[in-house]
């Protein structure tokens, strides 16, 4: 028999079990429900009334929040009313609602007064109505959003020791739910990543460090704009955190990026402002290092990846000298052979359908409707190869009989895809004007922005530092939305950082969930008794009591006992 934890909907349930083997599977044979924490709290306390607020990943998350001042230097770029909460308070709550239990404006106040924000800031809750919000939002202008990042970012390095030798940059987008009427220049339809090309959608581009993914620039921008463009666009907000950065630290920085932001005016640009850069390269405009015999890769480096093999030549690329290192990775060389067959019988399945549809037309043709003709027929084979024309992978024929009807037969030509996989799967050409750097130091530097591209993963995560859904629909509030949520990353990943210094092995979501595990449980006076109320906080487990000691939680509860 055991206790069982079950979440449902944001809120925490228990249960006691007993579990047995069937089958070989381990499965619950008996349940009874204990309830919500608070309420097996006041059975405990024999019907004397409590209440438990969320405690831990608050107070932690608030204690990075103190070590920046955040709150501090958002008043200080956007100085409060003459009454009324300070700008800082409800942008800071709303990153920390974003980390631990995204909500609308209209609901916040409510989750804030459950929680030990409300003793501890000593705020009511009816101060954090959505109309308070939105006049909060609407202060904070496009100037005043990029002071506050810089301050933050200033502060997060020289606190906390960021290392910011090499960043990363990368962009993905955010689906909406915005009605098509509605006047918006940010949300607008495009490619989105989460294939909902249906929705309207805002693009996102971060700077990151390739540690821990602390963003150190942001940058919002419309739906439509394709990555390469944005790119040019960010440059100059980019230089400045990069001077800004090698002033603090002062050490050079390494900017990585993939192709989809390269071009010939972007890396024009780039060095002209004086970066040191690591890419990747389009390998179909490279296809004489592709076309390397594999005799020629040695292993990169054993004892960190067994079986990546690379080649290095130096060359000129966008008219910089520099040094090309092209990767080969059986695991990405079996994820994309995978993919291709995936995509080959999708192919044969849409194939075979519409040669049944020709073999109808032929047997029995139709009075009315539209005859089958080569260009329709090849009309369907583009949009069963995505787009794409279907050659030179596929040969195919339309033939016609007397009767002007139509046959179709392919055939996979298995000289030229063996080609294809032989020149292009597995590899990956990187670019740095490193000179001096051996491959190893090369991969590291790009695979580095894996980090990145995990933030955004958790940026998508529906339960915590989550995105989404964004309930505003002018530019103005959409760009603080996308400012806080960012500002939520940022604290999230220090938390995540901070915890694993102290010993922590899990992810950011383990993290948050053992961290809001720790409540604050507040026993209530009996009826008619006056008394003041005490607080104390559950009792912690083994992987709690090493984080509850770093961060300082205890000091944190004392404030609000006082």
């Amino acid at each position: 028999m055991r206790l069982m934890k079950k979440k449902i909907k944001g809120h925490t349930y228990w249960y006691l079990v007993e579990s047995a083997r069937i089958n070989g599977q381990p499965r619950i044979t008996w349940q009874l429900y204990l309830g919500k924490p608070e309420d097996i709290a006041a059975r405990w306390q024999g019907g004397r009334p409590v209440v438990v607020a969320e405690f831990g990943a608050l107070a932690a998350l608030w204690s990075i929040a103190e070590r920046l001042d955040l709150v501090g230097m958002i008043d200080r770029v956007v100085p409060k009313r003459a009454q009324g909460v300070s700008i800082g308070y409800y942008l800071v709550l709303a990153a920390l609602n974003r980390v631990v239990a995204p909500r609308s404006k209209a609901q916040i106040g409510a989750w804030y007064d459950k929680t030990w924000l409300r003793r501890a800031w000593g705020i009511p809750a009816t101060a954090f109505t959505s109309h308070a919000f939105w006049r909060a939002m609407e202060a904070v202008d496009a100037d005043a959003l990029a002071a506050i990042e810089d301050a933050v970012a200033a502060a997060a390095v020289t606190r906390f020791g960021i290392p910011v030798s090499t960043l990363a940059y990368d962009a993905t987008n955010f689906f909406t739910y915005m009605a098509t009427p509605t006047p918006s220049a940010l949300a607008r339809r495009g490619h989105n990543k989460q294939k909902r090309n249906d929705l309207r959608q805002v693009n996102l581009a971060l700077l990151a460090t390739v540690t821990d993914h602390v963003p150190l620039v942001h940058t919002p921008y419309p739906g439509d704009v394709p990555d390469p463009t944005a790119f040019g666009q960010a440059l100059d907000r980019l230089d400045q955190r990069y001077h800004q950065l090698t002033a603090l630290t002062g050490d050079p920085i390494t900017m990585v990026f993939d192709k989809g932001n390269v071009s010939q005016a972007n890396m024009t640009a780039v060095w002209a402002r004086g970066w040191s850069v690591v890419s990747t390269l389009v390998p179909s405009h490279h296809k004489d290092l592709l076309a390397v015999p594999r005799t020629a890769y040695t292993p990169a480096d054993a004892a960190r990846w067994s079986d990546l093999l690379a080649y290095t030549e130096d060359r000129t690329v966008y008219g910089r000298s520099g040094r090309v290192v092209v990767t080969y990775n059986p695991a990405l060389w079996e994820g994309q052979m995978r993919g291709f067959r995936h995509q080959q019988l999708q192919m044969e399945t849409g194939i075979r359908t519409l040669q049944a549809r020709l073999a109808r037309w032929r047997a029995d043709p139709p009075r009315g409707g539209r005859r089958p003709t080569p260009a329709s027929v090849a009309a369907v084979l583009r949009r069963l190869a995505r787009g794409r024309e279907p050659g030179p992978f596929l040969q195919w024929t339309c033939t016609l009989d007397d009767a002007d009807a139509l046959t179709l037969t392919t055939q996979w030509d298995a000289a030229a895809v063996a080609a294809h996989q032989e020149a292009y799967f597995g590899k990956t050409l990187l670019f740095t004007d490193h000179t001096d750097w051996d491959p190893a130091a090369i991969i590291a530097a790009y695979r580095g922005q894996g980090s990145l591209e995990n933030g955004f993963r958790q940026m998508k995560d529906p339960h915590f530092v989550t995105f989404a859904p964004m309930f505003h629909w002018t530019d103005q509030k959409i760009r603080v939305h996308a400012a806080y949520c960012v500002l939520a990353l940022l604290l999230a990943s220090l938390l995540h950082r901070e915890a694993r210094a102290a010993g922590f092995p899990g992810g950011l979501d383990a993290l948050v969930e053992t961290l809001a595990d720790l409540k604050l449980v507040v026993d209530l006076p009996a009826a008619g008794r006056r008394e003041r109320p005490t607080l104390r906080v559950t009792e912690r487990t083994p992987a709690q009591m090493p984080l509850f000691e770093h961060f300082g939680l205890a000091a944190y509860h004392a404030a609000v006992t006082r």
